[in-house]
C-alpha cells in the first residue's frame, strides 16, 4: 500500500508555472519602482520577500490552500510595515481566492466576515488618522474590492462548479439506471421466451422422445402399431414446428401488442387428447359455472395443465385434470399415478419453474409433490378484482 504524496508532490505544474511567471512580472515591476516607500533606503530585495511569499502560495494553492492563504497573509503583514506594491497586492487577491475556491468550506465560511470586519477596521483607521467621510468610504470601497471580491468570485465559481458536479453525478445515475433498466428488460424478455418455448415445444418433444423410445424397446409390434406410432410422432412434430415456427415469426416482427401464446381453458379437451394419442390416459373436467376470465389467467392455467401433463407423460400414468371455477380464483388441479418407467425421459426442473412463475406473477401460489401415492399439482390463480364473481373484501 502506498502511502499519500507530501506536499511538493501535490504541487500541479500549471501553479508552478504561474507561480513563476508572477514571481518575474513582479519583479520587474518592483525594479522599476512600482511600490510605497514607506521605510527610506530598504534593500530592493528584502522588497522581493513578500512577493516570493505569494507567489509561492500560488504555486501550492490547490496542493494546500490553507498554505497559499496563509503564505499570503504573511506577505501582507510584510509589506503594511515597509510599504505595498501592486505586483504583491495583485498575487494576494490570487491566494484569497483561491482559498475561497479550493479551501475546507467551514474556514471559507469564517474567512468571509474576517475579511469584512479587517477592511472595516481599515476604514476606521482612516478616520482616525484625520481623513474625510469620502476618504474613509474610497478606502473601504478599495478594501472591499480588492479583499472581498476575490473571496466573492470564488465562492460564486466553487457553487457552480458544485452545482455541475451534480449534475453530472446524477446524469451519470440516469445513464446506470437507464441500462440497468434496459438490462431488465431484456432479462425479462429471454424469461419471456424461454419461459414460451419450453411450454410450447417440450410437450410435443416429450410426446415424440417417448413413442420412439418404446417403437425402440418394443419388438412385437405388428406393422399396423408401428404406422400409428410413427404418424403420431409425425403429428407432433407437425405441430410443434408450427408452433415454433409461429413465434419465431412473432419474435421476427417485433410487433407489439401480439401475445406469444393465447391458450384458453376451451383448448384444454384438444391438449388432453393429444396426451391420449400418445399413451398417457387422462380424465379431465371443468367444476362450477364456466365464466369469462382474463387472457393471462386462462393462458396460465391452460399452462399449469400442460406442464402437469407432460411431466406425468414422462414419469407417471393416469392422469386426472380439473379446472374448479371458485369465487375470485381457479383452481387448477392435476393428478397423476407415479410410473415405473424404465426408460423416463430427462428434465430439467425447469418446466415447474416456469410454470410457478407464471402463476406468482398473478398473485397466486403452487403446490407440487407427493399426494398418497400420487404425484399432485394444484395452482390457485386469482382472477382479478374486475372479476364479477370474485369473493368480496371482508369488512375493515
Amino acid at each position: 500500500m502506498t502511502s499519500p504524496p507530501g506536499l511538493l508532490g501535490r504541487v500541479r505544474r500549471g501553479d508552478l508555472v504561474a507561480a513563476v511567471l508572477l514571481f518575474a512580472i513582479g519583479a520587474v515591476l518592483i525594479g522599476l519602482g512600482s511600490y510605497e516607500r514607506y521605510v527610506e533606503g530598504l534593500p530592493l530585495a528584502v522588497r522581493l520577500v513578500p512577493l516570493a511569499l505569494t507567489c509561492l502560495g500560488v504555486a501550492v494553492r490547490r496542493a494546500s490552500p490553507s498554505w497559499c492563504l496563509g503564505l499570503g497573509t504573511v506577505a501582507i503583514g510584510i509589506e503594511i510595515g515597509i510599504g505595498l506594491t501592486f505586483a504583491t497586492v495583485c498575487v494576494f487577491t490570487d491566494n484569497l481566492y483561491s482559498f475561497a475556491r479550493y479551501g475546507p468550506r467551514r474556514s471559507v465560511r469564517v474567512l468571509v466576515p474576517a475579511v469584512t470586519t479587517a477592511v472595516l477596521l481599515l476604514g476606521g483607521l482612516t478616520y482616525l488618522e484625520g481623513a474625510e467621510a469620502v476618504g474613509v468610504l474610497t478606502t473601504i470601497a478599495v478594501g472591499a474590492v480588492v479583499l472581498l471580491s476575490p473571496i466573492a468570485t470564488g465562492v460564486i465559481v466553487r457553487q457552480a462548479h458544485d452545482r455541475a458536479e451534480l449534475e453530472r453525478e446524477r446524469a451519470e445515475q440516469t445513464a446506470r439506471l437507464a441500462d440497468v433498466r434496459r438490462r431488465e428488460a431484456v432479462l425479462r424478455e429471454r424469461t419471456l421466451m424461454a419461459r414460451e418455448l419450453h411450454d410450447t415445444v417440450a410437450n410435443y418433444l416429450s410426446a415424440i422422445a417417448l413413442q420412439s423410445t418404446a417403437l425402440q424397446s418394443r419388438k412385437d409390434l405388428d406393422s399396423d402399431a408401428v404406422r400409428t406410432s410413427i404418424a403420431a410422432i409425425r403429428a407432433s412434430s407437425v405441430d410443434g414446428l408450427a408452433e415454433l415456427r409461429r413465434i419465431i415469426g412473432i419474435l421476427r416482427t417485433g410487433e407489439e401488442g401480439e401475445e406469444l401464446a393465447s391458450f384458453r381453458i376451451d383448448q384444454i379437451p384438444e391438449l388432453a387428447e393429444r396426451m391420449r394419442a400418445v399413451g398417457l390416459q387422462v380424465d379431465f373436467r371443468v367444476e362450477g359455472p364456466p365464466r369469462d376470465l382474463p387472457g393471462e389467467v386462462e393462458l396460465t392455467a391452460y399452462r399449469v395443465v400442460q406442464e402437469a401433463l407432460t411431466n406425468a407423460l414422462k414419469h407417471g400414468c393416469d392422469a386426472e385434470a380439473t379446472v374448479r371455477f371458485v369465487p375470485g380464483a381457479l383452481v387448477v388441479t392435476v393428478v397423476n399415478a407415479l410410473g415405473d418407467k424404465a426408460e423416463a425421459v430427462p428434465g430439467t426442473g425447469s418446466g415447474l419453474v416456469g410454470m410457478t412463475e407464471r402463476v406468482r406473477l398473478l398473485g397466486g401460489k403452487v403446490h407440487a409433490g407427493p399426494d398418497g401415492g400420487k404425484w399432485a399439482v394444484r395452482a390457485e390463480i386469482p382472477t382479478g378484482a374486475n372479476d364479477p364473481h370474485a369473493a368480496p373484501h371482508p369488512p375493515d
